[in-house]
């Protein structure tokens, strides 16, 4: 039972928040941004940029609602490798999303690393299917701490574009 228990739990924290938004609040827009010479070629404000952070967020937020209520509970590993796949994949457009935000700067640095700290859960939810629940619960320390760095990564965006954090 303890080894269930870890599964639901590990794979609850995991993800918990990475994208988490708070869309009643409006973003701050005292600072202007610049672009990136990856980023499309227009100027985009603070403002703005925030809007297209918390619009991509609320997607992903729904998709990772959609997982937990899927995974929690769950006693096996084939019960939660369906749903680890598809928010993998909704992390996946959040992300690509976020890459597309024309900033430069600490915000696009900062972006940078919570795109590869979600790659990392990202990993970790498409590695379900090949885990046992005995190594999926020796690894629910891991799990944990790549869930929480990529909390904390969002929140130094969040916190960039004017945003509370998660």
């Amino acid at each position: 039972m303890k080894a269930k228990y870890i599964v639901a739990i590990g794979l609850a924290v995991l993800a918990a928040g990475c994208s988490s938004s708070k869309p009643a609040v409006t973003p701050s827009s005292s600072t202007s941004t610049t672009v990136s010479s990856t980023a499309p070629t227009t100027t985009v404000s603070s403002a703005t940029a925030a809007q297209q952070f918390l619009a991509a967020a609320k997607v992903s937020d729904a998709a990772y609602a959609t997982w937990k209520a899927e995974v929690t509970g769950k006693t096996t590993i084939s019960q939660v490798i369906g749903p680890c796949a598809t928010y993998a994949a909704e992390l996946t457009t959040f992300d690509n999303a976020l890459m597309r935000i024309a900033v430069t700067g600490k915000v696009a640095t900062d972006i940078h690393t919570l795109v590869a700290d979600d790659g990392v859960v990202i990993k970790d939810l498409n590695s379900v299917s090949t885990q046992t629940l005995g190594s999926l619960s020796k690894e629910a320390a891991q799990l944990r701490a790549t869930g929480r760095k990529a909390i904390l990564a969002g929140d130094v965006v969040r916190s960039d574009l004017g945003l509370p954090p998660s």
